[in-house]
């Protein structure tokens, strides 16, 4: 490499750098190299004898939620893991260090951790793995931070341990809850000293949800310090991340779902609490339902899984049953400006369509480039889908998932909207303009653009405009800015979907739901994957339509058409293989 080009990717790297670290509070920063310190010295610090741990309260605090019996199967000598993603055998005593660094062994490793599949196993096994836990993961373990005292991990286990506990109380061995008891209060201890303030978000949601439960699992000056830090912190991150549409404020359904999940656990155990927390709750609520497909499931933009949390059904009945709130009807068009997302909810429709910021300016790694992209189900069934989220380690299959080409948008020379990179670190992002959204009857009519293409000549913008109604969508894609620019729009099916084409004509199908889609520009197929859940990959097909420059762009029209009466256009498209031999599939 030449010097000036060494240059030049020096400086390229540099303004990466910055553009990444920039917005992020200098106090997060501090936070972030004060715990990699702690966490890189923690096997070299000597150990300490522990302190007694605080007393049992007289009533402990029941799960707000019933068991799961899905996540577990005992088998002589273990157990089997049920991950989204495949089985897992583990022996007692269980390898909870991987063996590998491949990406599939440290999610394996991390939900060994998170203990969350503890519900589905009886008292002799659940004892079994807690007293396994406690005698192979001691706090001087080289390298424990990575996975047993993740702060993250930790957050998740601890709950599940006080909930099993308090659930099977009378049924356990006093000594052996002795030793729980032990445990829990040196992960509490270690969690409120490693409390995730450098990265907030979900994070540290989970991390306020553990001493909330723990301020109402013990009692005493302990208990009553990590209950009032974790109030202290709850009101701080209801304030940020509840945005007043509703929305929460990393912009992923998914993780919506997660955080009402933690929040209504909080709710749980604070009898008094605040009525700012009951507020953000029904906003929660309202987005959330709104954000719902027909299928019970949410939409996916943005990081996350369908299976990462449980089902917004469950989390409406939860909230209703803990606050007495009702939901107020969430049919026909709706704007959650403030996370971004405009659309169109019917009793079998979903239409939804994303022209919000990445996420919070100090925390975008959950983020996608999928500024105008939408997702839609009509007659009850999902028929554009979002790509959704492969992994959360840095890979080419990562950085797909993450790219504007990967998403139901328009994409300009194959350049990115915003800068993605890494596993989670995005530099220069693009910024939505809402220019127009107007309700109308029973549809709407939107026009939105990002400048996420105008560092490229002539400084291209991409501009859509949607026109809406119940099983009906008209969408003009066109460029500002002129220039000859390589751009094509992309429809991404579901994987239940099949596809006749002719020239520029299509007819989709789902069961008994038949879609006409009709272009101004020549269809192409090509093969494409879904990925419903963290590392689960089924074959589906993706639509990819030119653009044409100027104002001719494009126009794309789809209509719900009578299935019975949709006649063949073309042999039906075949279905790719599985990218992955040998993958999980649904």
């Amino acid at each position: 490499m030449s010097a000036a080009l060494s240059r030049t990717a020096l400086w390229r790297r540099g303004e990466r750098l910055w553009q990444t670290i920039r917005h992020v509070p200098p106090g997060q920063l501090l936070r972030r190299a004060e715990l990699l310190a702690r966490y890189r010295l923690m096997d070299l610090l000597p150990s300490q004898a522990a302190a007694a741990p605080p007393a049992l309260a007289p009533v402990l605090p029941q799960p707000l939620f019933p068991p799961r019996s899905d996540r577990l199967r005992a088998v002589p000598g273990g157990f089997r893991l049920l991950l989204p993603w495949g089985e897992r055998a583990f022996s007692l005593p269980v390898a909870w260090t991987p063996a590998t660094d491949a990406a599939t062994a440290r999610a394996d490793a991390n939900n060994l951790h998170f203990m969350e599949f503890l519900p589905s196993a009886d008292d002799t096994l659940l004892t079994a793995l807690i007293d396994d836990w406690i005698a192979r993961n001691p706090l001087q373990t080289r390298g424990a931070w990575r996975f047993a005292w993740r702060p993250y991990n930790l957050s998740l286990r601890v709950v599940v341990w006080m909930e099993e506990l308090a659930r099977r109380q009378d049924r356990l061995d006093p000594s052996f809850l002795g030793r729980a008891q032990a445990s829990l209060a040196q992960q509490l201890r270690f969690l409120e000293r490693h409390l995730e303030t450098d990265l907030r978000g979900n994070h540290l949601i989970k991390n306020i949800r553990a001493l909330l439960w723990a301020g109402a699992f013990f009692v005493g000056p302990e208990a009553g310090r990590w209950s009032a830090l974790g109030r202290r912190l709850l009101r701080r991150e209801l304030a940020e991340q509840v945005l007043p549409d509703g929305c929460q404020y990393e912009r992923s359904p998914a993780y919506q779902c997660q955080v009402l999940e933690d929040l209504l656990a909080c709710r749980a155990v604070l009898p008094d609490a605040a009525p700012e927390l009951d507020a953000a709750l029904a906003r929660l609520v309202h987005a959330l339902r709104l954000l719902t497909h027909p299928d019970g499931r949410v939409a996916q933009f943005n990081d996350g899984g369908l299976s990462m949390a449980l089902p917004p059904g469950h989390l409406l009945e939860a909230w209703t049953r803990l606050t007495g709130g009702q939901p107020a009807s969430a049919l026909g068009a709706f704007a959650l400006p403030d996370g971004g997302y405009f659309g169109l909810k019917g009793e079998d429709e979903l239409l939804v369509v994303d022209c919000g910021d990445l996420g919070p300016s100090y925390l975008p790694g959950h983020g996608h480039c999928d500024l105008l992209a939408f997702e839609w189900s009509t007659g009850g069934r999902r028929i554009v889908v979002d790509q959704g989220t492969y992994q959360y380690f840095a890979d080419p299959r990562r950085l797909a998932s993450r790219s504007t080409s990967s998403h139901n948008t328009v994409s300009l020379d194959g350049a990115e909207q915003s800068d993605i990179y890494g596993a989670f670190r995005c530099g220069r992002r693009a910024r939505p303009e809402l220019r127009a959204f107007e309700p109308h009857g029973h549809g709407f009519r939107f026009v939105g653009s990002h400048d996420g293409f105008t560092r490229l000549p002539d400084q291209p913008r991409h501009v859509r405009t949607i026109e809406a109604a119940p099983g009906r969508l008209v969408i003009r894609d066109r460029i500002e800015g002129g220039g000859a620019h390589d751009a094509r729009a992309r429809l991404l099916l579901h994987p239940g979907c099949t596809v006749e084409v002719a020239g520029r004509e299509a007819l989709i199908r789902s069961g008994p739901v038949a879609v006409r889609l009709a272009a101004s520009a020549p269809i192409a197929v090509e093969p494409a994957e879904w990925y419903p859940d963290i590392y689960v990959a089924e074959p589906t097909l993706r639509l990819v339509l030119p653009v044409a420059p100027g104002e001719q762009g494009l126009e794309l029209r789809l209509e719900r058409v009578d299935a019975a009466r949709g006649r063949p256009m073309l042999a039906e498209a075949t279905m790719p293989d599985p990218v992955l031999a040998g993958e999980q599939h649904r």
